[in-house]
């Protein structure tokens, strides 16, 4: 019974630990999505306030309408210059928090490993670093929206 309860709060211990030695991927990659998500919201709110500005009827509104239009172009524009900025920012996080976790995969191998083992348990990684390199000031928005976000004006 004792041995049992030594190796039951061994286990215990030890998942504990690797989990809190783990990874800030998870973290990280939903910081990016949420980024991600804010950047939509605000690019979506950019092409509302130019439609808007775009519909205004020229032979009724006034200069202040025009004004107030102009402003909600303006504001919905700093918006997205500012979630866009967010969100690369996530992005280099992220990429970096991988780039770590890939040195640490090669730190962890033995020195006597053969190349071929080493490669191995570290492609996994290298896929992630990759596709996080690739994604960077890329934003996927929904149905609707552009996803491409480096022709924003």
């Amino acid at each position: 019974m004792k041995r049992s309860v030594s190796i039951g709060l061994t286990a215990l211990v030890s998942v504990t630990m690797l989990a809190a030695c783990g990874s800030d991927d998870d973290d990280d990659a939903a910081d990016v999505q949420d980024a991600n998500a804010e950047f939509c919201e605000d690019l979506t709110a950019y092409v509302g306030s130019l439609t808007s500005f775009a519909a205004l009827d020229p032979t009724a509104a006034t200069k202040a309408d025009y004004e107030d239009a102009a402003d909600d172009v303006r504001s919905a524009r700093v918006d997205l210059a500012e979630s866009r900025a967010d969100l690369v920012e996530e992005e280099l996080d992220l990429l970096e928090t991988q780039a770590d976790d890939l040195e640490g995969v090669l730190a962890d191998a033995p020195d006597d490993a053969v190349a071929a083992t080493i490669v191995a348990e570290a492609q996994a990684q290298v896929a992630q670093v990759q596709a996080s390199a690739a994604a960077v000031n890329t934003a996927i928005c929904t149905a609707g929206t552009p996803a491409d976000t480096t022709a924003t004006t």
